[in-house]
């Protein structure tokens, strides 16, 4: 990767950085895989960073932009063999082709229009981590529109993701060297990792997972072409910093926006930087949005999508995807998964354990299902996994509660759960019902979706 030899200038830009979906930003480039496994389906695949820091490079292939901070990639996804997982990858930087940086900074700022510094689009969230340069008003109004479109949404993977900052092991960038999500031209769509990184380490970094072309090697290595030691030397205390900020503020777990409040009091308190922003930026229109610091002077300059990275639909991407008949994901064992197969010498004997062995029921209409109140659907479907119902009823009444539900709560770990039930059970054939392993495990995911419900409502 050649560059044109000018030390490029390193921002200080502290925002929160969201990009709601990875693949729909790149035009559904892949569906990955898992442990050997291909995914048909792709659920989320949430980009989350706390960047302290952007860049600007010219290459000979046109411009890179750097993004360095905290990052979090997180993804929902089904399995071909129709198991469903959640995988994450952490992150410490974000490299985007121009290209791409470009499609970002185009799709249009659905809710702030008028607000350069704050951008809400179908493609990306971003707002500074300090607001202390708005009006009061216009805060509130921030505060709201953030709260509604970002944190309510997307709350439990931002707290999975505070969680994993608490972490003492995590982020530890002077050990495992940089961790870059890519749309460089030769690294299109995958994470670069350190060739210098543990041999541990390496191993659960360097596994696949959904939605990427690939993991490999060679972060640091692509960093040294555009950057002297003395700037990654910054950007590794940049990081470290960020992590020594983020793992040890306080928050509301009920108002994720006071994550963004209190790192600012922490930031004002800690760092003095003539980079930090301090005023708003005129509300001129422009081309395109303002994403990093480093990329104002292109503000008038648009690339178009290079036709050798074709872009898709979701759609388009999961029909194409041939289906082929492979072994059974077998999780490895803190997952608790039940054993079903045994191999002795190459022959395969199945046995089904008589608590497992799914019966043949009668078909019965369904109850009429409750419709204001989360408890008493609950409790309803509770009732008819007790009373035998066949599997794909079960499944029925699961969909039309997680509908229901969907329009009363936003606790998206009880919807995505539904959902996982939702999918297995319309799979099943006719006639048949729970085995009583399955039926009492439903029963109790049921009660704890209950008790959920109960301290909701008592709150």
């Amino acid at each position: 990767m050649a560059t044109i030899r000018a030390e490029p200038n390193i921002l200080e830009n502290y925002t929160f950085f969201v990009i709601p979906s990875w693949s729909n930003l790149l035009g559904y480039p892949s569906l990955g895989s898992y442990s050997n496994h291909n995914v048909s389906k792709i659920s989320q695949d949430l980009v989350i960073f706390f960047s302290g820091a952007d860049c600007s490079v010219q290459i000979e292939k046109g411009t890179l932009y750097y993004l360095f901070g905290l990052g979090y990639y997180y993804t929902k996804f089904e399995l071909q063999s129709g198991r469903y997982i959640t995988d994450n990858r952490q992150l410490t930087g974000l490299v985007l082709s121009d290209f791409v940086y470009d499609h970002l900074s185009t799709s249009k700022n659905v809710t702030l229009e008028n607000d350069r510094d704050v951008i809400v689009s179908e493609n990306l969230f971003m707002l500074p981590i300090d607001l202390s340069f708005k009006s009061e008003n216009t805060r509130t109004f921030i505060q709201g529109t953030l709260m509604r479109n970002l944190f309510i949404p997307y709350k439990d993977i931002i707290l999975e993701f505070m969680e994993t900052l608490r972490n003492p092991q995590s982020f530890q960038v002077d050990k495992t060297g940089p961790i870059l999500l890519s749309t460089h031209w030769d690294s299109y769509n995958q994470i670069l990792v350190s060739s210098e990184m543990e041999n541990e380490m390496k191993t659960n970094y360097l596994s696949l997972t959904a939605g990427l072309n690939q993991i490999t090697f060679d972060s640091k290595k692509h960093l040294e072409q555009c950057f002297s030691h003395q700037n990654l030397q910054y950007i590794e205390e940049l990081v470290l910093k960020l992590k020594r900020v983020y793992s040890t503020i306080d928050y509301d777990p009920m108002y994720l926006f006071s994550i963004l409040i209190n790192a600012a009091l922490r930031f004002r308190l800690e760092i003095s930087s003539s980079n930090v922003q301090k005023v708003e930026r005129r509300n001129e229109k422009m081309p395109k949005e303002s994403i990093f610091l480093s990329a104002e002077p292109r503000m008038n300059s648009l690339v178009d999508w290079p036709e050798n990275f074709r872009r898709r639909t979701k759609i388009e991407l999961e029909t194409s995807v041939v289906q082929v008949k492979s072994k059974i994901y077998q999780p490895k064992e803190a997952e608790k998964e039940p054993i079903r197969v045994k191999e002795f010498r190459g022959e395969q004997e199945v046995f089904k354990i008589r608590s497992m062995k799914r019966p043949v029921v009668e078909v019965k209409t369904l109850p009429i299902i409750p419709t204001s109140n989360s408890l008493d659907i609950l409790l309803v479907i509770k009732d008819i996994v007790d009373k035998d119902y066949d599997i794909k009823s079960i499944g029925r009444a699961l969909e039309i509660a997680r509908d229901y539900i969907k329009s009363m709560i936003l606790h998206s770990n009880v919807l995505w759960e539904m959902s996982r039930y939702v999918n297995l059970y319309q799979r099943v054939e006719p006639n048949v019902g729970l085995g009583s392993k399955e039926k009492f495990e439903l029963v109790e995911q049921i009660d704890k979706w209950i008790n959920l419900m109960s301290k909701i409502q008592l709150s």
